[in-house]
C-alpha cells in the first residue's frame, strides 16, 4: 500500500468539488452547534437542582460550541473555494475533534463526575445542618 496514495488528497490546497458527504458533515456540525449552544444557554433550566451537571456544562460547553463553529467555518470555506482553508485534512481534524470531545465527556462522566456529585451533596448537607450564627448587634 502506497502511503502517498492513501493521504495524497488530504493536503491539496485546491481539492475537488464538495461531495454529498460534505452535506452530511454540514448537517452534523449545524446540529452539534445548535445543540451545544442550547444546552449551554439553558443549562440552569435543563439541569435544575443538579449543580454538578451545571458545572460540567459550564466548564465544557464553550469547547463544544467552538468545535462546531470551526467545523461550520471549514465547510463554508470548502463550499466557497477558499484556498488552503478547504483542505480535507482540516475538515478531518475537526471531525476527529468532535469524536475526541465526545469520548472525553464520556470518560469524564464515568470517572470524575461521581466524585464531583458526592462533593456537591456533602457540601449541601454541611450547609443545611450547620447552625447559622447571628451577628451581634452593636450598641
Amino acid at each position: 500500500m502506497d502511503f502517498q496514495k492513501l493521504i495524497g488528497g488530504w493536503f491539496d490546497a485546491f481539492p475537488p468539488a464538495p461531495t454529498p458527504v460534505n452535506l452530511v458533515a454540514v448537517a452534523f456540525f449545524i446540529i452539534w452547534t445548535i445543540a451545544s449552544i442550547s444546552i449551554y444557554r439553558f443549562r440552569r433550566r435543563i439541569f435544575a437542582g443538579n449543580g454538578a451537571r451545571i458545572g460540567v456544562v459550564t466548564r465544557h460547553g464553550p469547547w463544544a460550541i467552538a468545535i462546531g463553529i470551526i467545523g461550520i467555518l471549514l465547510l463554508g470555506a470548502r463550499y466557497a473555494g477558499i484556498p488552503y482553508l478547504e483542505m480535507r485534512f482540516l475538515l478531518y481534524l475537526a471531525v476527529l475533534a468532535t469524536f475526541g470531545f465526545a469520548g472525553y465527556i464520556a470518560y469524564y462522566l464515568m470517572r470524575h463526575y461521581p466524585a464531583q456529585v458526592q462533593a456537591v451533596r456533602a457540601e449541601e448537607v454541611r450547609r443545611r445542618y450547620t447552625p447559622n450564627r447571628k451577628k451581634k448587634r452593636r450598641r
